[in-house]
């Protein structure tokens, strides 16, 4: 039996086309709407009433169904509200986060016929705020997380965009749970984590063994479409080298790239599940 992956919404981010590819994606040999990202807009209402061009992203997590145990990739968005507050006191802008009929973890889980109690094993595939926000509602859960991505989160220097100290609990409460891995590690028979690296110190891409074949959750080292299909890197990056190496590893190691944060999913995959 191969394994499938289901596409779990928890809620939706604002992204701009800096933070989407490298640079905001300027080249003499593409034009604005070749990189703007699938739903790009020009009518995007922040919370302070200002109107922004940008694009809506999904913020999920993966259930993969199929393995030895219950895997779910990520925990997703937590308290809209806490995250608003403190993209207001960290940075200079109010990017917009909200949460929208349907877009309830778990809810999402049960359609799967999953309970939170039920689920084994959390792989986090890195620690920024979008993607470890639901970590308490896993009791019987095991986290797996690289031993370079830690620190950030515990104690994140002033500069680390999406590690916020406040948020620091999101994985104090899971310490006596954590499976530090330094490097690439299989955790199952059809799945494969790859330290990735470039976005964050300790990102890591999951590959799932499916009948589709291998699949890539490359979570944010290609945060969109257009990163795959141009080959250009996001814009949000710790290094440069190592993400371009995370990028070209993916491509050798899988049949098939899944972005993190694209509602293009949905148009190559309309049933929500790849495999």
């Amino acid at each position: 039996m191969t394994a499938r992956i289901h596409f779990i919404v928890t809620a939706e981010l604002e992204s701009t086309i800096e933070g989407s590819l490298l640079n905001g994606g300027v080249s003499p040999e593409l034009s604005s709407e070749q990189v703007r990202p699938y739903g790009w807009r020009d009518d995007l209402r922040r919370r302070d009433g200002s109107v922004v061009s940008g694009v809506m992203v999904p913020a999920p997590v993966w259930l993969i169904e199929g393995a030895s145990r219950v895997i779910l990739i990520d925990t997703g968005v937590g308290d809209v509200d806490e995250i608003d507050r403190l993209h207001s006191r960290h940075g200079s802008i109010r990017w917009i986060v909200e949460r929208n009929e349907g877009q309830d973890l778990v809810e999402g889980l049960a359609q799967h016929g999953v309970r939170p109690d039920d689920v084994e094993l959390v792989v986090l595939s890195h620690l920024h705020f979008d993607h470890v926000g639901n970590n308490e509602l896993f009791p019987n859960a095991r986290f797996v997380v690289q031993r370079d991505e830690l620190p950030q989160a515990l104690a994140p220097p002033k500069f680390c965009m999406f590690y916020y100290p406040e948020y620091s609990y999101k994985m104090s409460a899971v310490l006596d749970r954590l499976e530090v891995v330094d490097g690439d590690v299989q955790i199952d028979s059809h799945v494969r984590l790859l330290k990735i690296g470039g976005h964050t110190p300790g990102c890591q891409a999951t590959l799932v063994d499916t009948a589709a074949g291998v699949v890539c959750l490359t979570s944010d080292a290609m945060y969109n479409y257009r990163n795959i299909e141009l080959d250009w890197p996001v814009g949000s990056f710790w290094d440069l080298p190592q993400l371009l190496r995370g990028m070209a590893r993916m491509r050798q190691e899988a049949d098939i790239l899944v972005p993190q944060h694209d509602w293009q999913f949905l148009q190559e995959y309309p049933s929500g599940s790849v495999g």
